[in-house]
């Protein structure tokens, strides 16, 4: 679903922003236009033919379609409708059924087969076809060749199109190829044939009902009575017969018998269309019964009709037939009952067409807005059947979110008529114009003194909170490594009921890996000969303490080592009821190693004093690259864990020491952010906002506070996007090579030290080559438009291509291999170190492709910028109070930071915006991989995209400052006084810090009440303890 989502997404986003723009009506030759036009058919049928062969479909559809084409054969026309069968479609579509179903026997083909799907879905595939070459001969007679090609791509590579046919393997493209006939033929005042054919499209399905007044009211403005009740009669004539073949005795009472039941089938106020019921909480809530139920059902047709009328009758464009049927149906599913998640499919044609005809952009942007979120509602629905058949739940804020959206869609397809049928206010694309990376708006980038003070303070006053009860900087370490069998025993001045262990490594006897494990059986007793077995410890999370309840409290322990990987560091007793940690005594060999760190007993669990979340495996394999042993986590790159080694190294194998490197380089997160916003913005108040808003976010704050390596991918993603910047100010064809060089090979060294950290820092450099390549572009258009000589500038960004090969290839590739150095030389790796390091990637690439795992707390891509589900690390009650942690973002930071996202795309494409450049690049090319990424995910994962949002953020705020009524001063007693916009940056910061403050008792693990962290969670699902 990840990589349909985002084609269909950018599908919307190329179709919105060219609506903007207008292409040449140049003429591309009768024999040039008509090659382009054969291959993009060619292309569009190849496309359905394979999803329609190899994607599985709404199985329910289409055994259905299957079953009733088997039986119209079998029983004939006459006796289907009389079978104890369901069978809700009326009579027209089942003659094309029973066609596809003869083929089906004629060629032997098996029912179940894959290759009779894709016939089922021929019928709508074709009619796609149908409806796009109808759009391109309108549209070249309209607009021109151009036009005419995009237009019927547009429509024939629709996501929201062919998801319809060729995936779902629905009737609706046929029902609308049979109704765009009949609308042209109506807008030619051709009555007869345009009856007709909207007659098949009833007798086809009933929705197709809802047009009918399109019909009424055009025929009344013109006058044209007799014609209108010709026409009644001709509709009504080709529905009675088409289903003359299967009534019996000319009793057409079933037919209509038929309509009502098909009409009152679905007695729910939505049947999975996201749309004013869904938005409520009323999908698939059941209508009530009797008189109350049936008035429902005039609801939407009253105001769809009533919608219609009003526009017909008022505009003056006859061209409005073209717009009607869309407002119709749109206006029938944002508000009617009973609405199926696929009928806005007609409304998408029909916006087309009348772009066609009015040349308003805003009709083509209406597409691009409703064919996207059409296509979310169908493919969801489509998603969850596939994944859950009903099993469900309908209501989610995921179906509410969709509504709400589809709902704004459909309301602005309703404005644009609106202002280009009843106002006259058409407006057009404007023509291409040259484009630029970077705008040619003054920068003033230097770092003054204040800079440097103000940064300095910022980073200051942060690392306070940062290294604030950060961790304990003594653990015990000393491992007791029993053989089997090995019994040693504790003894105390009192009776005790619980054990305290630490859990820890040591080498093996060989140096090879890590010696892990608890397999020790527990017994008490009180006078040290009558034994009671209180069971096996299991918990053995290494570095993390642990309490083990003895069921029989005692005052002498005895541990018993049932094999002989058993390490613990140190082992304790704690006094029956009390939170006091006993003094024992020990006896048997090698006991003076689990007892001889009784000073660093902990009472109680915490987080200062142990490993939490993936610390387990972080911290190990820090501490096992100090050892020089084979590593136990070897999932992800080696340079992260050896940077929190440095750590382990200066301070010890100890809480603090394991933390510290990530604590400091969230720290010095700060400077390069801060470096990066004087860069992009040149103003001292946006760069002090955007940092000390990314300083205080609560993922920053606490995923820099936890031993795992996400800390460091975006620490060096910072810098390389920091030194690409700089690059892009450079003027490459005046600077030289002193000035061009230096910033690409910062960034080169720091891309392969954030892959080197964890592969997601690769995903980042994507971002960095699109913004080299569209530097080199655009600059070379600028000197083409320039008049120039190109041959020079060529030469020159062919020299600076090959120096980007050294250094963003070789030289990262050199800093990642040598980053595997310290485990790839270990001596069991002893001549094979290409062989070695081979393993290594193939292991990680293997767990990351194929893991299969389930979490509480995961949570998928699409729900991290909303931060729906925070991950809970750590919890435990102490005396003082209540601990925990969770991961999740600032709610202001992360709400504000979406619609700065979709501002920053609109200020990049209309006023090409250097800092909207870098937000779209940097946050695309770090968040939109995660859409094709099957694998278990958290919101953590978010946090290489969160500096972006922050950068879009001050991005948004630089641009209102000088716009509209944020430019009016505002004067405050005391002769003060300050900017609108200055207020309002202002006034956010303080409101996010607030937010930090009253989060950071559930952000930091400092302690508080179960209550004060329960009333923090904003959704149900926020989980704090």
């Amino acid at each position: 679903m990840g990589i349909q989502a985002l084609v269909a997404l950018v599908f919307g986003g190329v179709v919105f922003f060219q609506a903007g723009r207008m292409f040449s009506s140049k003429k591309l030759g009768r024999g040039n236009f008509a090659v382009w036009a054969s291959l993009l058919f060619l292309g569009a049928l190849t496309l359905r033919l394979f999803l329609g062969f190899y994607t599985e479909g709404y199985t329910a559809d289409m055994d259905t379609f299957k079953s009733w084409a088997y039986l119209t054969n079998t029983v004939g026309f006459q006796e289907i409708y009389h079978q104890d069968i369901f069978l809700d479609y009326p009579p027209g579509y089942l003659y094309v059924l029973a066609f596809l179903d003869k083929i089906r026997q004629g060629l032997g083909i098996a029912m179940e087969a894959q290759l009779y799907t894709l016939m089922i879905k021929l019928p709508s595939i074709f009619a796609d076809l149908f409806c796009a070459g109808v759009l391109l001969l309108l549209a070249q007679r309209k607009m021109g060749d151009l036009w005419a090609l995009f237009l019927a791509g547009v429509y024939l590579f629709c996501p929201a199109v062919f998801l319809n046919s060729a995936q779902w393997g629905q009737a609706d493209s046929f029902c609308t190829a049979i109704l765009l006939g009949s609308v042209l033929f109506f807008y030619r005042e051709k009555y007869v044939p345009a009856a007709a054919l909207l007659g098949l499209s009833i007798a086809c399905k009933p929705q197709m009902l809802v047009f009918v007044p399109l019909y009424l009211f055009v025929s009344l403005k013109r006058g044209h009575w007799l014609k209108l009740i010709l026409g009644v009669v001709v509709t009504v004539g080709t529905v009675l017969l088409v289903a003359l073949p299967f009534t019996q005795g000319f009793d057409f009472l079933w037919l209509f018998q038929r309509y009502q039941a098909t009409l009152d089938y679905y007695s729910y106020y939505s049947v999975n269309a996201y749309n004013f019921w869904s938005l409520i909480g009323w999908n698939w809530k059941q209508l009530p019964s009797g008189i109350a139920g049936k008035l429902w059902d005039f609801v939407g047709p009253i105001i769809a009709t009533g919608l219609c009328g009003v526009l017909v009758f008022r505009a003056k464009d006859r061209n409005v037939i073209f717009y009607c049927p869309a407002l119709l149906m749109a206006a029938m599913y944002a508000f009617s009952v009973k609405m199926h998640e696929r009928y806005l499919f007609p409304v998408l044609l029909f916006i087309l067409l009348s772009f066609v005809f009015t040349r308003d952009k805003g009709m083509l942007r209406s597409f691009a807005f409703l064919a996207t979120v059409s296509y979310a509602n169908v493919a969801y629905v489509l998603y969850l059947f596939q994944e859950f058949y009903s099993g469900y739940d309908p209501n989610t804020w995921i179906v509410k979110f969709f509504s709400a959206v589809q709902l704004a869609a459909i309301g602005y397809l309703g404005w644009v008529g609106y202002r280009v049928f009843l106002k006259g206010e058409t407006r057009l694309g404007d023509a291409a114009k040259s484009r630029f990376p970077v705008d040619r708006e003054p920068v003033k980038s230097a770092f003054l003194k204040r800079d440097w003070g103000l940064v300095a303070v910022i980073t200051l006053v942060y690392a306070c909170f940062a290294f604030y009860h950060l961790g304990d900087t003594q653990t015990a370490v000393t491992p007791w490594t029993p053989a089997q069998g090995d019994q040693v025993v504790l003894t105390a001045d009192g009776e005790c009921d619980t054990l305290i262990y630490l859990p820890g490594i040591a080498a093996d006897d060989a140096h090879y890996a890590a010696r892990v494990g608890v397999n020790v059986q527990v017994e008490t007793s009180e006078d040290g000969v009558t034994w009671v077995d209180c069971g096996t410890l299991t918990d053995g999370s290494v570095f993390a303490w642990k309490h083990f309840e003895l069921s029989t409290p005692g005052r002498i322990v005895r541990l018993t080592a049932l094999d002989g990987s058993v390490t613990i560091n140190e082992a304790s007793l704690k006094y029956t009821n009390t939170p006091v940690v006993a003094e024992v005594t020990g006896e048997g060999p090698g006991v003076q190693l689990l007892t001889d760190e009784q000073d660093v007993v902990p009472a109680e669990i915490t987080y200062e004093n142990s490993t939490y979340f993936d610390e387990i495996y972080h911290a190990r394999t820090a501490y096992e690259h100090v050892l020089g042993l084979e590593p136990y986590e070897n999932t992800h790159p080696t340079l992260g864990k050896l940077i929190i080694s440095l750590g382990i190294r200066i301070f010890g194998m100890n809480p603090f020491g394991w933390r510290f490197m990530g604590a400091l380089l969230g720290v010095l997160m700060l400077p390069v952010l801060y470096h990066l916003l004087k860069q992009l913005f040149g103003k001292t108040r946006l760069s002090v906002v955007g940092t000390v808003l990314f300083a205080f976010d609560f993922m920053h704050f606490t995923q820099t506070r936890i031993a795992t390596i996400d800390t460091y991918a975006v620490f060096f993603l910072l810098l390389m996007y920091d030194t690409m910047v700089v690059f892009l100010k450079r003027d490459l064809l005046q600077d030289s090579w002193k000035r061009l060089l230096p910033p690409l090979l910062l960034c080169g060294i720091f891309t392969g030290m954030g892959v080197a950290s964890k592969w997601t820092a690769a995903y980042g450099a994507v971002g960095l080559a699109v913004l080299f390549f569209g530097k080199l572009y655009f600059t070379f258009q600028e000197a083409r438009v320039s008049g120039q000589k190109l041959s020079p500038v060529l030469q020159k960004f062919g020299k600076l291509c090959l120096w980007c090969c050294l250094f963003f290839i070789i030289l990262p590739f050199g800093i990642y291999f040598a980053a595997f150095l310290p485990i790839t030389t270990l001596p069991h790796n002893v001549g094979n170190l290409w062989g070695a390091f081979w393993n290594y990637q193939t292991t990680m690439f293997n767990y990351h492709a194929f893991l299969e795992a389930t979490h509480s707390f995961a949570s998928p891509w699409y729900e991290w910028p909303l931060d729906i589900r925070p991950i809970w690390y750590f919890a435990e009650d102490t005396q003082e109070g209540y601990s925990t942690i969770s991961a999740f973002g600032n709610p202001l930071l992360w709400a504000a930071g979406l619609p700065a996202l979709f501002g920053s795309v609109w200020l990049w494409w209309k006023e090409h915006r250097q800092w909207a450049g870098v937000v779209l690049c940097g946050f695309g090319s770090v968040y939109l991989p995660w859409l094709l990424v099957p694998r278990l995910t958290f919101i953590y994962h978010y946090f290489t995209a969160v500096p972006f949002l922050v950068v879009a953020l001050c991005g948004m705020f630089s641009v209102i400052s000088q716009r509209g009524p944020f430019t009016r001063r505002l004067a405050f007693p005391g002769g003060l006084e300050c900017s609108v916009s200055t207020l309002l940056m202002t006034g956010f910061t303080l409101f996010c810090l607030l937010l930090f403050v009253v989060y950071f008792p559930v952000i930091s693990g400092s302690p508080t009440t179960r209550e004060y962290a329960n009333a923090l969670e904003l959704f149900d699902t926020w989980y704090f303890g």
